[in-house]
């Protein structure tokens, strides 16, 4: 027998909640350490709930005792974390572009408030992460991530045991993906710092009085903070390209 209260079915709604609070936990744009966990879940409920009716007749059986209801509850929980995990190893390649900028141009330890993540951070992948999240909204992937948690039903079936060896997979992938995408964004400093030391080398070699470090540390930093505005735009678009994709994919 099916429970309800005030019409909604309890089981059905629980099963949902577990993904879906899973998921939006680790989602960009929703789930950011600055958004209060409270606001999340409550999302998460709200979501659960107007997703409950369209999903009814995929709900599993109730398991016969309460071991058997937390080991689906759990499954759930699993498979929301995986995806939502997944799609949060693709937003750290903004954090590793930063980082390695900011040792190649010579600024790795500056630190700055981090307001998404609430604490320091280095000061290119704040910039950046900051940037990230603003570009999510502004270019409406939110909306694609909120269609792909109603479309992770199709990906996984509701009430399917958690897909381990997929899991595996997956992490593989994206934390592949994101690495190459995060160096991507740094390539332009990157090759621009190696053509820069190169010169400088050669000049070190032809005029052996100058004093090469402290000419070349200002403009080493200032050549790279100029290479690093003009490749921006592109090394984003490189960025919420597999975001997207990955988007795509849950929908």
């Amino acid at each position: 027998m099916n429970l309800t209260l005030y019409g909604v079915e309890i089981w059905a709604t629980a099963l949902l909640f577990a993904r879906i609070g899973g998921m939006l936990m680790l989602l960009p744009g929703f789930g950011e350490p600055a958004v209060p966990p409270r606001i999340r879940l409550a999302l998460a409920l709200a979501i659960a709930i107007a997703l409950g009716p369209s999903l009814a007749d995929r709900v599993p059986p109730v398991a016969a005792t309460a071991f058997g209801m937390s080991g689906q509850i759990v499954s759930e929980l699993f498979i929301g974390v995986l995806l939502g995990g997944a799609a949060r190893i693709l937003v750290s390649a903004l954090a590793t572009a930063g980082q390695i900028i900011g040792l190649e141009i010579g600024i790795a330890f500056a630190q700055t408030a981090d307001p998404t993540q609430t604490q320091s951070g280095q000061l290119l992948a704040v910039f950046l992460g900051i940037m990230g999240v603003a570009l999510i909204f502004a270019t409406g992937l939110h909306h694609m991530f909120l269609a792909g948690i109603a479309g992770s039903y199709d990906v996984i079936s509701l009430g399917a045991p958690a897909p381990v060896g997929d899991a595996a997979q997956l992490a593989l992938e994206t934390t592949a993906s994101s690495f190459r995408v995060g160096f991507q964004i740094a390539m332009p400093v990157v090759a621009a710092g190696l053509i820069f030391r190169v010169g400088l080398g050669v000049l070190s070699r032809l005029i052996p009085q100058i004093q090469v470090f402290f000419v070349a540390l200002p403009l080493q930093i200032m050549g790279g903070l100029v290479v690093f505005a003009l490749g921006i735009s592109t090394g984003m678009l490189i960025w919420l390209d597999s975001i997207e994709r990955y988007a795509m994919w849950l929908r």
